[in-house]
Parts: C-alpha cells; sequence; structure tokens
C-alpha cells in the first residue's frame, strides 16, 4: 500500500520547529559540548567579560556562516519535496539580500553582532573572577542556541525570497508567452 504524502506545513511551522530546535537547541549543544572537550583540562580557569566577547564574537561568525552554507541546500530540497508551503504574498522578506555572497557574510555578520551583544550583556551577571568552565559551557550553549536560531531563520528567509523572485519571473515569463501565443 503506498503510502499517502503529508500535507505540507506552514511556513511559521517549518520555521519554528527548523530555527528553535534544529538550528538553536542543537547548535547551543554542539558549541557547548566542543568548548567544554577544549577546555576539559583548564579545570580552575576562569573567563572574564573581554573572553566571553571575544569567544562569543567568533564563535557567531563561524556559526553564521557554516550554518548559512549548510541550511541553503537542505532548506531548497525541503521546498523540492513539498515539506513546507511558501508564505503568502511575493517579497515576503525585502531585507534579505538575494546575492549567496552578500547574504552568508550578512548572516554571519548578524549573528556575530546578536551573539556578542547577548554574552555581552549576561557576562554582566557572572562573579567578579569571571566564568567557570562550566559557566561559560552554560553560557555558549543558551547563546550559541539563540545565534543559530536566528542565522537559520535568515537563512530559510534567503531561500524563500529566492525561490519566491523566481516564481515571479516563471509567472511573468509564462503570462508573455500565452501573450505570444494567443
Amino acid at each position: 500500500m503506498a503510502k499517502s504524502p503529508k500535507a505540507p506545513l506552514s511556513f511559521k511551522s517549518y520555521a519554528l520547529n527548523k530555527c528553535l530546535i534544529g538550528y538553536g537547541l542543537v547548535n547551543g549543544i554542539i558549541n557547548a559540548a566542543i568548548f567544554a572537550g577544549l577546555h576539559a583540562s583548564a579545570e580552575g580557569a576562569t573567563f572574564d567579560m573581554a573572553a566571553v566577547v571575544s569567544d562569543l564574537s567568533f564563535t557567531g561568525l563561524l556559526l553564521g556562516m557554516l550554518l548559512f552554507a549548510c541550511v541553503v541546500p537542505l532548506t531548497r530540497m525541503d521546498l523540492r519535496k513539498n515539506v513546507f508551503k511558501l508564505p503568502a504574498g511575493a517579497g515576503a522578506f525585502p531585507l534579505v539580500s538575494g546575492s549567496y555572497a552578500v547574504s552568508i557574510l550578512a548572516v554571519g555578520a548578524l549573528a556575530t553582532v546578536f551573539m556578542t551583544g547577548i554574552g555581552a550583556l549576561l557576562s554582566l551577571a557572572l562573579p567578579v573572577g569571571g566564568a567557570t568552565v562550566t559557566g561559560m559551557m552554560i553560557l555558549k550553549g543558551l547563546v550559541c542556541a539563540c545565534g543559530g536560531a536566528v542565522a537559520g531563520y535568515f537563512t530559510i528567509s534567503f531561500v524563500v525570497r529566492g525561490q519566491q523572485k523566481a516564481d515571479e519571473v516563471a509567472e511573468a515569463m509564462a503570462a508573455k508567452t500565452a501573450g505570444i501565443g494567443a
């Protein structure tokens, strides 16, 4: 018996699931684990605000750009497989560039600024001696989860915007071709 195809998710549902769980929570766990592994032997180390901010800035840039490079083809594949519906209305994401190169840099910069800002704010709550390795691991996990969710949303938006533009061009060409044959 053939399996009936699932109805596509709404864009909002798809984006929430992917951004909060796939790109947020998973990124937070992975980055916290990497940090813990790198600093496992630094038992008494502490991290002051400057160390926190510089670490999160660099991580934000890498996270944003790597996430973009990985998520674009996955989101395009989900669109081809009809996993989710495009949001109604063309041009739903006017602030997202149509250029891959500009967008990957923009998402990297966005994640850097976002994660640095959150990290700096949360660092204000650190003890005077700075964060321990465990504290920094938790902080990095939380901030990377937030940064991954934001970067993921803008990456999905890039793909959606591109598909909406392609659909507009296809419709215009079909209308023009129909006008010529009539």
